[in-house]
């Protein structure tokens, strides 16, 4: 029997690769599936069920608390990120004074996918509605809108935006204000799709600042780049403490002023507010406007390119004030051109609205039934503590009204309460005054040390100055004051000051008038009167006003003038605590005269109130003894007790000029006397 032979079988083997793909599609169409219904579930949804797991993984990101009070959606909407939340809250560290850093009755957005698949954040819609803002930074420098990780919020960018209901509260400890703002409402596009928002982000509201009141309005001019968290242009009008502050500029960011470039100007009654608002002290001043650009970087504020003017003076120049260390400290370089002299009253304590409504007589006050001019202000030794100081400020021209003064160079140094103005100089008709004044706060009271002094100034150009004729005067005056004391104001350093005043008249000439008129010599005077000398100048060979200050009381030692006829003496004493004057001049004559008074002339009075009294007591009973030798001798005797035979000797000129003492300038050999040549 013949066999069948059996077909071979086939056995066909797996393509690895078509095996890999069709297992790689599987997993794909699985996890495209969940996917899908996830999204499925989602878009049902709305993702509603999502809300406990967004505020426990929000919570723990911002290292805050985070929580929905209403309605919550996130899913896709069909392809971007829908987030919805009702009265979402947003809470502050437990250190704020507003228990929330941010709420919204609404926020309804639209996130681009994509841009979150590769961690950015990219907002294409926002609708925000009752948005409100707890903002604060401490005394210490922390602020509210630091997150876990010293990360600080950055609004993302936005492309489209509706804005309504929005409010912004912002406290800052260490300057001490408390604002409250109102937004504007804001719709529109931004970036780049669609049309970008028209019109700026306006603002008005107010609060406290320094604890005074203040008013707030103003816009963000950039509204888009703003939303976008690019530089924010600002238009910005606050009135607080009497003062007006207009600023305009650009900002780096909405809620950053570091490397800002504004223009700030600012117009008030008193220059103080505007170091009160950078946390630290200067001068109170007259009615002032000031403009500066301004900018911070770091811990440094800068006003540059200021220009104005505070009181009837102009003011030009810089100033920066580092901040950050233990005491800020204020550099600067200040210029003016003309400086009227009212508004440096205000810088040694004057009242500056007293000098706005009366001027110079605004310096007077009554104080016990009479008149004071010192000014009795009391240094603000507190506001010394927190800062230093290095300041040079000029003056091209100051106004006074009677002496031309010009060419001021004031150097101002203070550290750690140790205040020096050093040098203080200025040009007077021809001469020079340069004074170093030193204030030690480290003491209570405060110690003042006084060193002023001024070299050869042309008595004929100073008389000229109060409208007095010259004619043939050719003397100089110059000095020094040395005085020290401890005091919180002017009035008091110097009620209770030591040291010495000198005040020197060198050789020279002086128109005869003045002097005859000054010692009473009735002889001389008339003949000058009705001859042709009556503008002959008369030799002034010496002179010298010295006083020595103990405790407050400046007693003459000497005050000597010493002329070619005569020798004048002041005795007496002024006072520095009540301001009052005693003083006596009397002339003594180096000729033979009938008819000279030779009495005292009496300087009485107050510094702000002097009284000259010409009739003395002696000089009335002089009278009266001429009246009685009339009536009882002969006409002649009635002459008698007028009669000076001009027994006076010359001062010893090298004693006055060298400003020594009394006694020294009385035991000092006289001069001799030079005889007159026979015409």
């Amino acid at each position: 029997m013949d066999t069948i032979p059996a077909h071979p079988v086939t056995v066909r083997r797996r393509d690895p690769l078509r095996s890999a793909t069709g297992a790689l599609l599987g997993v794909l169409t699985t996890i495209l599936g969940l996917i899908v219904l996830a999204w499925l579930i989602l878009f049902v949804t709305k993702g509603r069920f999502l809300k406990p797991t967004f505020e426990r993984y929000a919570s723990r990101y911002a290292d805050r608390r985070v929580a929905v009070a209403g309605d919550f959606q996130l899913y896709f909407n069909p392809f971007h990120l829908k987030f919805l939340a009702e009265g979402l809250s947003l809470a502050n560290p437990a250190w704020a004074h507003d228990p929330q850093l941010f709420t919204a009755r609404l926020i309804d957005s639209e996130i681009s996918t994509f841009d979150l698949i590769f961690g950015r954040q990219h907002v294409l819609f926002l609708n925000l509605d009752g948005g409100t803002a707890g903002l604060e930074i401490d005394k210490d420098g922390r602020n509210t809108w630091i997150f876990a990780g010293n990360t600080p919020f950055k609004v993302p960018p936005i492309d489209r935006a509706n804005v309504t209901g929005t409010v912004a509260h912002y406290i800052d400890a260490k300057h001490k204000a408390d604002v409250r703002l109102a937004f504007g409402d804001l719709a529109g596009s931004v970036g780049k799709r669609g049309e970008n928002v028209s019109g700026p982000l306006t603002f008005k509201g107010g609060g406290t600042a320094l604890a005074a009141p203040f008013t707030l309005r103003g816009s963000l001019t950039t509204p888009n780049s703003t939303i976008t968290g690019g530089k924010t242009g600002l238009d910005l009008h606050a009135f607080v403490a009497a003062t007006q502050i207009d600023v305009s500029g650009t900002l780096p960011g909405a809620t950053r002023i570091e490397g800002a470039d504004l223009r700030v100007t600012l117009a008030g009654k008193n220059l103080q507010t505007l170091f009160k608002l950078a946390g630290a002290n200067a001068p109170a001043s007259r009615p002032y406007k000031l403009a500066a650009d301004f900018t911070k970087t770091g811990n440094d504020y800068s006003f540059t390119h200021i220009h104005g003017h505070f009181g009837d003076s102009d003011l030009a120049g810089r100033l920066a004030i580092q901040t950050g260390g233990n005491r800020s400290k204020i550099n600067g370089d200040l210029h003016t051109q003309t400086l009227d002299i009212l508004d440096v009253g205000p810088w040694i304590g004057y009242s500056p609205e007293k000098l706005d409504k009366q001027g110079g007589k605004g310096a007077i006050t009554t104080v016990n039934g009479h008149p004071t001019v010192l000014p009795d202000a009391s240094l603000d030794i507190t506001s010394l503590k927190g800062f230093d100081a290095d300041v040079h400020y000029t003056a091209a021209h100051i106004r006074t009204g009677t002496v031309p003064i010009a060419n001021l160079d004031l150097k101002l140094d203070l550290d750690d309460r140790d205040l020096k103005l050093k040098p203080v100089a200025f040009d007077v008709i021809g001469g020079r005054v340069t004074a170093d004044i030193d204030l030690d706060a480290h003491k209570e009271p405060v110690v003042a040390d006084f060193d002023i002094r001024m070299t050869q100034v042309p008595i004929g150009r100073l008389l000229t100055s109060f409208k007095v004729e010259d004619n043939g005067t050719t003397a100089n005056v110059g000095g020094r004051i040395k005085l020290k004391g401890a005091g919180d104001s002017v009035k008091t350093s110097l009620g209770a000051s030591s040291g010495r005043i000198a005040i020197i008249v060198s050789n020279g000439t002086l128109w005869v008038r003045n002097i005859e008129l000054a010692k009473l010599d009735v002889q001389n005077f008339l003949l000058a009167f009705f001859g042709k000398d009556l503008k002959k100048p008369r030799d002034i060979r010496c002179g010298l006003a010295a006083f020595t200050v103990t405790d407050g009381i400046s007693r003459a030692d000497p005050v000597i003038f010493d002329t070619g006829r005569a020798v004048y003496r002041m005795n007496g004493q002024f006072s520095f605590k009540d301001e009052s004057i005693a003083l006596s001049l009397r002339g003594k004559s180096k000729e033979l005269s009938l008819f000279s008074g030779q009495s005292p002339i009496g300087v009485g009075g107050y510094f702000a109130a002097p009284k000259v009294n010409p009739i003395s007591k002696e000089l009335l009973a002089r009278g009266g003894a001429s009246v009685l030798l009339g009536i009882v001798a002969t006409p002649i005797a009635a002459i008698l007790p007028f009669v000076d035979l001009g027994t006076a000797k010359n001062s010893n000129c090298a004693a006055v000029e060298g400003g020594k003492t009394e006694a020294v300038v009385n035991s000092a050999t006289p001069d001799p006397k030079v005889k007159k040549k026979k015409k």
